[in-house]
C-alpha cells in the first residue's frame, strides 16, 4: 500500500512539474510574440502586420529606400495581391506575393503621382493624408481595405537625424543639388555672359567648360566657380541669411531648393541653401561639388580636377552679402574656414555629391 501511495505521490509531483513547465513555456512564447509585435498592429487580421509612419518628409521620400515594410502571411499558402498608396500623393503600388503560414517581409515605395505633388506642399507646408492598404486574393476577393493617418511635410523640410531608425539624413542634402532645373540653366547662361563682360577678372578662362575632359587647370576651375559666385552676387543680388544649422541633432529645418531662391524677387538663402545653389551650378558644368559641414554652418567644396585624387578648394557662401566681395575672396575665406575647422577637429561631415549620386541619391527636382 505504501508503495502505491509513493508511486501516486511521484506521479502527482511529475504532473505538477510538467504543468508548470508547460505554463512557463507558454508564457515564454507569449512574451516572444508580444515583443515581436509591440511596434506593429494587425490591420488585416492575421494576414498583415505593419507599423506605418506617422510623418513623411516628402523631400527625403524621393531618395529613401521605402515608405514602409510590412509583414504578410496566410494560414493556407496562397497568392496575395497587396496594394499600398497615399491617395493624391502617390500612385498605387501593387505586388503579387506568395504567402505561407510563416511571416515574410516586403518593402513598399509607391511612386509619386507626379512631380508637381511635391511643389503643391511648399505653400501650406504640410497636409493631412492617409496610407491606404488593400489585400486581395488571387481571384480578386477583398481580404481587407484599411488606412493609417499620415502627415505629409513639404519637400523643403529636412529632418537631420531620425533616432527611431538610427539614420543620419545629412547625405540626402545631395538631393537639394539640382543641376537640371531651368533656374540653374539660367544661372549658367548668365554666368557665361558675366565672364564675357569681365574678361580681365578671369585671366585663365573666357567661357564655362567644367573640367574640359580633364584638361582644365586648377586655376581655370577656381575662376569658373568664382564667376558663378560673382553672378549670384552682382546679377541675382543673392543675400546670405545667417542661421544655425543643427546638423547633429534630431531636428527639422526648412531648406529651400535653388529654384525656390533664384525665382524669388528678393533671393535670400542661409549657408546650406546658397551652397546648394553653387553646388548645382558646379555639377551642371560636370564638376564635383561638396558640402563641407562644421558645427552650425556649411560651405562649398569643389574638386580642382577630374581625377579622383584632385585636391579640393573651398568657397564661403556667407560672403554673398550684397557687398563688393568677389569670388576670389570667397575662395580665400572658404580655405581659411576649412583650415581653421580642420585644425580644431570640427569637420562634422563632408557630403560628396558625386558619391551620393552613385549611392542612388538623385536631385529632388
Amino acid at each position: 500500500m505504501r508503495k502505491r501511495y509513493a508511486a501516486l505521490g511521484i506521479a502527482a509531483v511529475l504532473l505538477v512539474l510538467g504543468s508548470t513547465g508547460y505554463v512557463a513555456r507558454g508564457m515564454q512564447l507569449y512574451h516572444q510574440y508580444h515583443a515581436e509585435f509591440t511596434n506593429y498592429n494587425l490591420p488585416c487580421g492575421t494576414f498583415i502586420t505593419w507599423s506605418p509612419p506617422g510623418v513623411l518628409f516628402t523631400g527625403l521620400y524621393v531618395n529613401q529606400p521605402g515608405l514602409l515594410t510590412l509583414r504578410y502571411r496566410s494560414p493556407q499558402p496562397q497568392t496575395l495581391r497587396i496594394t499600398v498608396s497615399i491617395p493624391q500623393f502617390t500612385m498605387p503600388q501593387s505586388l503579387e506575393l506568395q504567402a505561407a503560414p510563416a511571416f515574410q517581409n516586403q518593402t513598399f515605395k509607391p511612386p509619386l503621382l507626379s512631380d508637381s505633388v511635391l511643389d503643391a506642399l511648399v505653400g501650406p507646408g504640410e497636409r493631412r493624408a492617409q496610407i491606404q492598404l488593400q489585400v486581395q486574393t488571387a481571384s480578386g476577393d477583398l481580404i481587407c481595405n484599411t488606412t493609417a493617418p499620415l502627415l505629409l511635410k513639404s519637400r523643403q523640410w529636412m529632418r537631420w537625424h531620425d533616432p527611431t531608425l538610427g539614420i543620419d539624413n545629412t547625405p540626402y542634402l545631395a538631393g537639394w543639388v539640382t543641376p537640371d532645373t531651368e533656374a540653374i540653366h539660367t544661372l549658367i547662361g548668365r554666368t557665361s555672359h558675366w565672364l564675357q563682360a569681365h574678361p580681365g577678372v578671369y585671366p585663365h578662362v573666357s567661357s564655362l567648360f567644367g573640367y574640359n575632359l580633364g584638361q582644365a587647370t586648377p586655376d581655370q576651375v577656381r575662376e569658373q566657380v568664382d564667376a558663378i559666385f560673382d553672378t549670384l552676387q552682382n546679377v541675382y543680388h543673392v543675400t546670405y541669411a545667417n542661421d544655425n544649422i543643427p546638423f547633429s541633432t534630431d531636428s527639422e529645418q526648412i531648406i529651400q531648393l535653388p529654384q525656390d531662391i533664384l525665382s524669388s524677387s528678393y533671393p535670400t538663402g542661409m549657408c546650406v541653401e546658397t551652397t546648394a545653389i553653387m553646388a548645382s551650378a558646379v555639377e551642371a558644368l560636370g564638376m564635383r561639388p561638396y558640402f563641407i559641414i562644421i558645427p552650425g554652418h556649411a560651405f562649398l567644396g569643389v574638386a580642382l580636377g577630374a581625377d579622383p585624387a584632385s585636391p579640393i578648394d573651398y568657397w564661403e557662401t556667407s560672403d554673398l552679402n550684397g557687398t563688393a566681395v568677389h569670388g576670389d575672396q570667397a575662395n580665400i575665406d572658404g580655405k581659411a574656414e576649412y583650415a581653421q575647422a580642420f585644425s580644431k577637429g570640427q569637420i562634422v561631415e563632408v557630403v560628396d555629391v558625386q558619391f551620393e549620386r552613385e549611392q542612388g541619391i538623385i536631385p529632388i527636382e
